[in-house]
């Protein structure tokens, strides 16, 4: 890591993106990238990520400015941001996923969390689910720590109940649970079926999410305009397609149903035991049967 010269910040709240396995269709890095187009940065610090990658599996890219070469290595960065309406001073960390040195690599991560004294650990990710393009973009939170602060009150959050093979955003939420700090987690639904680079709708989605979380104001202007002509774009393709335009309607049903159990979950539960109910009759019918 660079040389850091500390400075004063209040109350500072880290936002935090990754490439890689945590960005599926790129909405999480995307959203964060259109925050900071908007936003001033009053410094920026890089890891050195030499040793955290595989070269040969994520290689650097090379350009040519003005006829000479250049390469444009790996980064890891932490930008300092001071937006207006906020209340507080906001750090945003651009990473890619490691492939070598998970624990050193925390740890320099880390460092950074306790020499500005960070008071909240926000991670935006992305995953692939199986939900329909054509409904509201699905965003999912979970949080640990101390939950009294003001951004908790009006958010419905889950405790984290994911098993299976950990990301770098796991086993970062580790370090900062051993240190109390607390940690939302924000999560896009992204459409499995759609092979696409990005998905500009879910991005746009995440970074309303996180306006609103930290009462900040943001241009979606430009956002929504990319957004408005990917979704004409999509419609088109598949407009021939009968058999993903049969799969999406599946998709939109099973939505419809998990949404309306949120708001009334009840006639959920009746329908379940009703099923449990013939389920069983079923099964006395079949042992007399016998």
């Amino acid at each position: 890591m660079e040389e850091i010269i500390k400075s004063d910040l209040k109350e500072p709240i880290l936002i935090c993106t990754w490439e890689g396995w945590p960005d599926a269709a790129e909405a999480a890095t995307k959203s964060i990238k259109e925050l900071l187009s908007q936003s001033e940065v009053t410094n920026t610090i890089h890891l050195n990520s030499e040793s955290y990658y595989i070269y040969s599996d994520k290689r650097p890219s090379v350009t040519n400015i003005n006829n000479k070469r250049q390469i444009d290595w790996l980064n890891n960065k932490f930008s300092f941001i001071k937006p207006k309406s906020a209340d507080n001073d906001i750090i945003i960390f651009q990473g890619i996923e490691p492939d070598l040195n998970w624990k050193k690599y925390i740890k320099n991560f880390m460092k950074i969390i306790t020499l500005y004294e960070v008071k909240t650990v926000i991670m935006i990710g992305a995953l692939l689910d199986s939900v329909p393009h054509t409904r509201k973009p699905r965003i999912t939170f979970t949080a640990t720590g101390k939950q009294n602060q003001q951004m908790f009150k009006n958010l419905n959050f889950s405790n984290p109940t994911y098993e299976g093979p950990a990301g770098i955003t796991s086993a970062i939420g580790e370090k900062l649970d051993k240190l109390r700090i607390p940690t939302i987690s924000l999560w896009g639904h992204a459409p499995h079926y759609l092979q696409i680079t990005h998905n500009p709708i879910l991005s746009a989605a995440i970074l309303k999410e996180l306006s609103e979380l930290l009462s900040i104001e943001i241009n979606f202007e430009k956002i929504t305009k990319v957004s408005e002509d990917f979704k004409s774009s999509l419609n088109n393709a598949l407009e021939d397609h009968n058999e993903i335009t049969k799969y999406v309607e599946k998709l939109e049903e099973s939505y419809d149903t998990e949404e309306m159990s949120k708001i009334d979950p009840e006639p959920q539960m009746i329908l379940k035991d009703v099923e449990n109910f013939l389920k069983d009759k079923r099964k006395q019918s079949d042992d007399l049967g016998k």
